[in-house]
């Protein structure tokens, strides 16, 4: 006898179980294989003891997969119990074939789960080539050869066939049961009543229920041709059943394909054995073995396709969710933010201005994340990304939509939240995201974020414009200490963006139109008179009809779009070509002034444009300033001082512009090497009336004196105020007191008839 405590002998012992052991299953398990072993004597020729179809050894095999060794307790006697007693075999061969049966399956099962690693959990192609190899071959092949030796050794009436026949008749018979029962079982183990759930909403389907009734209205048919004597008709129409299997495992789901696949064996087994539907009438275990091998290949034709049909479906349905789901963050990605607000506008879903909650849209930036990402590296971006995910999915309502748009930027959408609600979900994101510290590997940053929020209010008709308007709103969110921006309004800032983004396109067209020109503004020394010209060279645009554009009607634009580089290296390049190209301007130049952006001081090739520009000008280094402003967004502050000493080393000199109106005005001062301060025109405006304004100015000059360097008063609107600046130590004025800004040749011009004068 087995003995199923023998661990080191028997391999079935450690094979691992993928459902819990629950008494209940092992009760309807031994039912069920006792109701299958009875009804499969239904499928045989008379005084034959080979079943046609087997069900057992699926059975046995499937339990376990499933279920583990422990279901031998129930599966051995079970069959023993059948044979022994229901079919009265001979105990020779029940004990042969309950031995077989018990290690050919276990053999099986072990070489299965070994090819996966992990308990069995679905049915897939791989799983269905180790059953057919490891299963129907390797498995029954064991089982059968304990079988044949017990039926050619107890059965009296088999005894003039060879044992390899037997054993070979056997083998078929045996591995026809596992490659059309072990599917079978396997779904039915692991999902219970689940799986007869599944198989009877699947044939609610339409699809189903016309092939259903297709099945039926054919096999109706070749019986009735079959009794009117059409014969060949009959025969033709009913191997037409295998098209129809074919057509069922494409549209059914896999639970449902692999209970119809033994159903469909069943009648063609019963239509063949009883000579129904014009088919030839099996006669003898020849006969048997040629169905045998028919319904072999028609049953693994039919369980490879529908395999590869569920794989086919699975990479369907991935597809789609690649297709809204961004693959880092698993939010979803703009396609599907896209669709989302689309439904919201549909007028179908109603009219978003007669909604009684109005939906919110919000955009949150991250700032500077494309040199976040080059310090912290590439896996540290993607991880960066991950954790903002993971806290923005706390901030939400379950109803309400995040998503990733880019690297860096994200939209949620809100609705069902008031003006309030809405005010306090921005501060407790802003609060959650920024100044939050990341460490990646060795290296740590702190993010800053931007957030713009605008109300889906009907105003405006596509996705694309509400997210332009929330993109619009986080850059104004920028300008902010807290760097939130909440719009009432969501069309003045898509019209705002439409005028800046006109803009633009203007200012693009403009370079190359030779359309900017180069305005100078004096500036003059109040405390000892000059002999020779300073000025700063400011910029204006000429529109296409000849009218003279401000800065602040085209910068704006190169800003926000990232143009600043350009601009400055044209001003730059064109400047030192105007001087080098008139001597005498040159030789009247003491110092030139040319703004610098923060996009430049972040450029590690500006020192190399700058010395360049010179060397090809041969305007002297010392008649150039370039001055920066406080308020400019310095990207990287160690290569802002970096470049600043270059600078200072190719000889020009570097004024901080619009000193003291900044959050880290005498930090500059520590952090850069200046050669000038000019005090912004807030100081200056009230200076004569205001005593703040002047102590503040006083400070100032003696702080820059101790350090070495000049200071310029700006906005100098009268001549007025020059004594008291001459008396508090500023060293230069600028300011429509002291000259308006003029064309660069205009500015010279004036210089040359003043001179003759």
């Amino acid at each position: 006898m087995i003995s199923i405590g023998q661990s080191a002998v028997l391999p079935f012992l450690r094979l691992k179980a993928t459902t819990s052991f629950k008494p209940l299953v092992m009760v309807f398990l031994g039912l069920g294989l006792l109701l299958s072993a009875e009804l499969s004597r239904y499928f045989t020729l008379p005084d034959q003891q080979f079943s046609a179809l087997w069900p057992p050894a699926g059975i046995f095999l499937a339990s376990l997969l499933i279920l583990g060794w422990r279901c031998l307790w129930v599966l051995i006697p079970v069959m023993l119990v059948w044979s022994l007693f229901l079919q009265q075999a001979h105990w020779f061969f029940a004990l042969s074939f309950v031995t077989g049966l018990t290690l050919g399956s276990s053999v099986a099962a072990l070489l299965i789960q070994r090819l996966g690693r992990t308990p069995l959990k679905k049915l897939t192609f791989k799983f269905l080539m180790a059953l057919y190899v490891k299963g129907a071959v390797l498995g029954s092949g064991l089982v059968s050869l304990f079988g044949a030796l017990g039926f050619w050794v107890s059965e009296v009436g088999y005894s003039g066939f060879a044992f390899h026949d037997i054993w070979l008749v056997y083998w078929g018979f045996e591995a026809l049961g596992v490659v059309l029962f072990t599917p079978l079982a396997v779904l039915a183990l692991l999902k219970g009543k689940r799986y007869l759930i599944k198989v009877w909403i699947d044939f609610k389907r339409p699809e189903l229920l016309i092939w259903l009734m297709v099945s039926t209205g054919a096999a109706l048919l070749t019986l009735l041709l079959e009794t009117s004597g059409h014969n060949i008709y009959a025969t033709v129409l009913a191997y037409t059943f295998f098209p129809l299997l074919c057509w069922l495992v494409m549209t059914a789901r896999i639970e449902t394909s692999v209970l119809i696949i033994p159903v469909f064996a069943g009648f063609f087994v019963a239509f063949s054995l009883l000579g129904w539907g014009g088919l030839q009438v099996i006669e003898d275990i020849q006969g048997l073995v040629r169905l045998l091998l028919q319904i072999a290949a028609m049953v693994v034709m039919a369980q490879l396709i529908a395999s590869i049909n569920t794989e086919r479906g699975k990479l369907i349905l991935l597809f789609k969710r690649q297709a809204r789901i961004d693959y880092l963050t698993g939010l979803d990605n703009e396609r599907e933010l896209n669709r989302e607000l689309q439904q919201l506008l549909d007028p179908k879903e109603g009219s978003l201005r007669q909604q009684a909650v109005t939906p919110w849209l919000i955009y949150i930036d991250v700032l500077d994340f494309e040199e976040i990402g080059d310090l912290i590296g590439f896996e540290g971006g993607h991880g960066l990304e991950q954790q903002i995910a993971r806290q923005l999915r706390t901030l939400r309502e379950p109803d309400e939509q995040i998503a990733r748009l880019g690297p860096g930027r994200y939209a949620l959408t809100l609705g069902k939240r008031t003006g309030i609600e809405i005010e306090l979900l921005l501060a407790a994101t802003y609060q959650a995201l920024n100044d939050q510290e990341f460490t990646s590997g060795r290296q740590t940053t702190r993010i800053r974020v931007s957030i713009g929020a605008i109300p889906m209010d009907g105003e405006l008709d596509t996705p694309a414009r509400y997210l332009s308007a929330a993109h619009q709103a986080s850059l104004l969110g920028r300008q902010s200490q807290e760097r939130i921006y909440l719009a009432r309004e969501s069309r003045p800032l898509v019209e705002g963006r439409q005028r800046l983004t006109e803009k633009f396109e203007s200012l693009k067209r403009a370079l190359p139109e030779n359309r900017l020109l180069l305005y100078a503004q004096p500036i003059a020394s109040i405390q000892k008179e000059a002999t020779e010209l300073s000025f700063e060279i400011l910029l204006r645009m000429q529109s296409p009809d000849g009218e003279i554009l401000p800065p602040v009607e085209f910068l704006p634009a190169a800003e926000t779009f990232g143009f600043m580089l350009e601009i400055d290296h044209w001003v730059i390049r064109n400047t030192l070509q105007a001087l080098a190209s008139n001597p005498e301007w040159l030789a009247r130049t003491a110092k030139c002034g040319i703004n610098l952006s923060g996009a430049s001081l972040s450029s590690p090739d500006l020192a190399n444009f700058i010395a360049d520009q010179l060397e090809v000008s041969g305007v002297p280094a010392k008649k150039i300033s370039f001055e920066v402003t406080e308020t400019e967004t310095i990207r990287d502050a160690r290569l802002a001082a970096q470049i600043i000493t270059q600078l200072r080393e190719l000889g020009v000199s570097v004024a901080l512009d619009d000193f003291g109106t900044g959050l880290a005005t005498f930090d500059y001062l520590r952090s850069y090497e200046f050669d000038c301060l000019k005090i912004d025109g807030v100081f200056i405006r009230n200076l004569e009336t205001s005593k703040v304004d002047q102590s503040m100015v006083r400070a100032t000059c003696e702080v820059a004196k101790s350090l070495g360097l000049e200071t310029i008063a700006e906005f100098v609107e009268g001549s007025s105020l020059i004594g008291m600046l001459t008396e508090l130590g500023v060293n230069y004025a600028q300011g429509y007191g002291v000259g308006r800004p003029q064309p660069l040749g205009d500015f010279f011009a004036e210089d040359k008839r003043r001179l003759q004068a």
